[in-house]
């Protein structure tokens, strides 16, 4: 149950991030540097009434907040912040702009933006773009502690095609050793999935990872930027 499952964000530089959230145990604070950025909101997209099965609370049917900056806003930063929540009554994530540089007492700081509140033609990257996040134990003959990631992305009919065969550039921190990734056409979906499996080092400390699609030279997929929080 949930009223946003990421944030999305469009850097200045064009590139689109998606964070997709989760309630973890300990409070986590993550951010993303930028310069003049495009946008950037909690988006809600799972639409699908089955992802929630809530015929009172209508989960699916609840409105993204897209934030859309009508003057350059300089460098700074999207701070995301998710709290840990015992049930779903709580508000317990939030994002915002902090500036790289704060203004001093007594001094104006004029920002100009709007906010566009969505639901049936959420902004999205032009590309293909993550659908949903699978998280579990990774399966091997023999129990090894692994993790196992599954991202789902769809987006343009010519991007979902069989015949593209893009490949995906993936990245780890240092606290986590990538074991395996696989990319197949989901002909469930018309989309791709690409399965992850890895092993965390410290399980006290969290990791960083990195996803993106490509086909040839050229990007055709939005960044996928997952946190895998501390036990």
């Amino acid at each position: 149950m949930h009223d946003s499952d990421g944030l999305s964000i469009h850097m200045g530089n064009d590139e689109w991030i998606w964070r997709p959230l989760s309630d973890p145990k300990r409070l986590l604070v993550t951010s993303f540097s930028t310069t003049n950025p495009i946008g950037f909101g909690l988006m809600q997209r799972q639409r699908d009434f089955a992802n929630f099965e809530d015929p009172v609370l209508r989960y699916e049917l609840r409105p993204s907040a897209w934030v859309e900056p009508k003057t350059q806003w300089g460098a700074g930063r999207v701070e995301l912040v998710q709290i840990p929540s015992p049930n779903e009554t709580n508000d317990n994530v939030v994002a915002y702009w902090v500036p790289g540089r704060l203004p001093a007492p007594k001094t104006p700081y004029d920002y100009a933006y709007r906010v566009w509140w969505q639901k049936d033609k959420d902004t999205q990257p032009p590309g293909l773009h993550v659908a949903q996040t699978l998280y579990g134990r990774g399966y091997t003959h023999t129990p090894d502690g692994s993790i196992s990631l599954a991202v789902d992305f769809e987006g343009p009919s010519d991007l979902e095609s069989s015949e593209l065969k893009p490949e995906a550039q993936v990245s780890v921190d240092a606290n986590a050793k990538l074991l395996e990734q696989k990319m197949i056409h989901n002909d469930a979906t018309g989309g791709w999935r690409l399965s992850l499996r890895l092993q965390r080092l410290d399980p006290g400390k969290p990791v960083e990872m990195r996803a993106s699609l490509h086909s040839g030279n050229k990007g055709i997929s939005e960044t996928w930027s997952y946190i895998l929080p501390p036990d």
